[in-house]
């Protein structure tokens, strides 16, 4: 199989049309061991995101519960019914517009706890450019998962 998979990836390289890239962070971050922040890197990213989370909830008028820092795999941000908030630590070594619209998309949770049609509106008259913010967390989660520690 690995053969197989180097002789692909070979190929996808010498024909760049025919192979279009795709981000493969999802199986890479299911099997790969992902770097451990040190206890001032999580700090850090801790006050750097709640931060960011008490600006936008001011600004959308919603309450919230607490915030946790994790390492998640494969997620950047989640919301649980009761208003608690997750964040990935490697959040903080994205560009600030990044981390906004995750902290956006997060919080409009707390008024459609779905992604719905008026959900996705929330987000666009908080952040209208999270589309493209979207697509460069999709386009660069690799090389963020792959963050050892904060700069």
């Amino acid at each position: 199989m690995r053969d197989v998979r180097d002789f692909l990836r070979d190929l996808s390289r010498d024909l760049p049309d025919v192979f279009p890239r795709r981000p493969v962070y999802r199986p890479l971050a299911r099997r790969a061991r992902l770097p451990r922040p040190s206890a001032a890197d999580r700090e850090r990213a801790r006050e750097i995101i709640k931060a960011r989370v008490a600006h936008w909830a001011a600004l959308l008028d919603v309450k919230y519960n607490r915030i946790a820092i994790k390492g998640q795999r494969s997620l950047w941000g989640s919301c649980s019914r009761r208003g608690n908030l997750n964040f990935n630590w490697r959040l903080a070594a994205a560009p600030p517009e990044a981390l906004d619209y995750v902290v956006v998309h997060e919080l409009c949770h707390l008024r459609e706890m779905n992604h719905s049609r008026k959900f996705w509106a929330h987000v666009a008259a908080a952040c209208p450019d999270y589309k493209t913010h979207r697509r460069w967390l999709r386009d660069n989660t690799a090389a963020l998962m792959a963050v050892a520690a904060l700069d």
